[in-house]
């Protein structure tokens, strides 16, 4: 691995480019461990504070991942850790949770759309089938229910094989899960709700199978705006 010694007074930054530069040509993936501390500081020619500071950021960033006992370790970019610092800045403009909801809606449609074309067989789509099987047996346990909801809109994510979707995905659903009206135990524990949800659900999932994408959209925008309705 090849570093510069830092000349720039604002030396965290320097540092944190460097590294961000390493994994991006390849030299670093997710899952190795940087060097310790000390060997940082030497190899870039700058104080163990300076490192430190470096490695702080790094971490708020999503970029690493610092292990006690392990060490400091190059992590699939989880942007939870930043995101769990700065929501409170983000959710403060009235108009962010309304303009969150329709870019979630805008997210879910064409991920949707795009499954749905693509013509899958029900084997691909055992996953949401499993979670769906789940709901049924939830009954009244909102919290499971809950939990069962989130998996749901995940996976349909993560079926399009778009980790920047996904990576979006997650961004919005932790920003919305922090607002005051987004709600989904709220929505859930709303009189007929929790039927009403699962059979959306299995609407979504059954029109998914069928490779019938104006379907598959219509259900999941009707579903979105009576969860967006109960909250």
């Amino acid at each position: 691995m090849e570093l510069k010694t830092v000349q720039t007074q604002k030396i965290y930054k320097n540092i944190v480019e460097q590294i961000v530069d390493l994994i991006h040509d390849g030299s670093l993936k997710c899952g190795d461990k940087l060097p310790p501390e000390r060997s940082l500081a030497e190899m870039l020619n700058v104080s163990r504070t300076s490192v430190r500071e470096a490695l702080k950021v790094m971490e708020i960033m999503g970029i690493i991942e610092i292990r006690p006992g392990e060490g400091s370790i190059v992590s699939d970019f989880n942007v939870q850790p930043f995101l769990s610092m700065v929501w409170p800045v983000i959710i403060a403009n009235e108009n962010t949770e309304r303009d969150l909801l329709e870019f979630r809606k805008i997210l879910e449609e064409g991920s949707i759309r795009h499954l749905a074309l693509k013509g899958n067989s029900v084997e691909f789509y055992k996953g949401l089938k499993d979670i769906i099987d789940e709901m049924a047996c939830a009954g009244d346990d909102i919290e499971k229910s809950v939990q069962l909801d989130i998996r749901f809109h995940r996976h349909i994510f993560e079926l399009t094989g778009n980790r920047m979707l996904v990576t979006v995905q997650n961004f919005v659903e932790y920003i919305l899960e922090k607002t005051v009206n987004y709600n989904r135990s709220a929505a859930l524990e709303e009189k007929g709700s929790n039927v009403a949800i699962f059979n959306q659900h299995r609407e979504i999932y059954d029109a998914l199978v069928a490779g019938d994408s104006c379907t598959a959209v219509q259900k999941m925008s009707d579903h979105l705006d009576y969860v967006q309705n109960l909250s």
